[in-house]
């Protein structure tokens, strides 16, 4: 997936009219991995993964350069544009959503069997208890097929806004306006639709094909609203000393599910409550 950073990166630099002989080592390096990456070998799941990346390389770094409003704003854009595309090259080969939820699971699957043989050198065969702790993730993993799109379409977005934050610090020059600082992320608030609808599509669709889809709109949504949560704290605890910065980063990681919920929580009350507006100051008194 990091083909969705390194190939609009290369394309923004590129079209930086690059200068100096850093930035053609990293004009250079960029696109022999690219088309080493291409050239490697790989399933279903990749195919998917790559036609995005090289949608998200030509129409996602033009709708950087190209398009209105900030940095979020044009990399929303681009990942609608290619998420479209993606979807439509895909009606015209034939695959159907659940084409990619099921190679999802054989994907896991072969992991898990990868795991199970990597335990077994040695000639010492894994104990019950670890077979059936790695058969239990490998199916509690297998559960989340439907919203892998959605979370594909979250990392192409990511990586959009790192490759327009990153490319001017290549280039020296900068072809798409630089993304602000990450207290201040923000977009429009009619995005909430997108946790509403897919969570209605998830409890009510059932086993119709708007299932999968509407997974997906959850996945994309829950995880934009976790960013912007994150984005709120990050400014709660801007002057908070960074060794109870590091526990509260830590801690998250043990209590992943609890956090993201509670990241996205946050970020949806942000829509509403606006915590990070400033506050007029008090006549007479100091701005607190």
């Amino acid at each position: 997936m990091t083909a969705f950073l390194f190939g609009p990166l290369t394309v923004l630099v590129a079209a930086s009219r690059p200068e100096g002989r850093r930035v053609w080592i990293w004009l250079v390096g960029l696109t022999v991995w690219l088309a080493l990456w291409a050239a490697l070998p790989g399933g279903l799941l990749e195919g998917v993964a790559r036609a995005a990346a090289a949608l998200a390389t030509g129409v996602g770094a033009m709708v950087l350069m190209t398009g209105s409003g900030p940095v979020s704003t044009r990399a929303l854009r681009g990942t609608a544009i290619v998420a479209a595309g993606t979807t439509a090259l895909a009606a015209i080969v034939g695959l159907r959503w659940h084409d990619v939820e099921m190679a999802f699971g054989r994907q896991w699957m072969a992991s898990e069997r990868l795991a199970e043989q990597f335990l077994s050198r040695g000639g010492t065969a894994p104990d019950a208890a670890t077979l059936e702790s790695l058969r239990t993730v490998g199916d509690a993993l297998v559960q989340f097929a439907p919203y892998f799109p959605g979370i594909l379409a979250l990392v192409l977005f990511a990586g959009l806004c790192l490759a327009a934050m990153l490319a001017p610090r290549i280039a020296g020059r900068s072809v798409a306006p630089a993304p602000g600082p990450f207290r201040e992320f923000r977009y429009n608030d009619h995005l909430v639709w997108l946790v509403i609808l897919g969570l209605v599509g998830v409890l009510f669709a059932g086993a119709t094909p708007a299932a999968g889809p509407a997974a997906s709109v959850l996945a994309f949504g829950v995880g934009l609203y976790a960013l912007r949560g994150a984005a709120v704290l990050a400014t709660a605890v801007g002057r908070a000393p960074r060794l109870f910065v590091g526990m509260l980063v830590v801690g998250s990681l043990f209590l992943f599910p609890f956090a993201l919920g509670g990241l996205t929580l946050l970020g949806l009350a942000d829509t509403w409550l606006d915590f990070r507006r400033r506050r007029p100051p008090i006549p007479g008194g100091l701005d607190r």
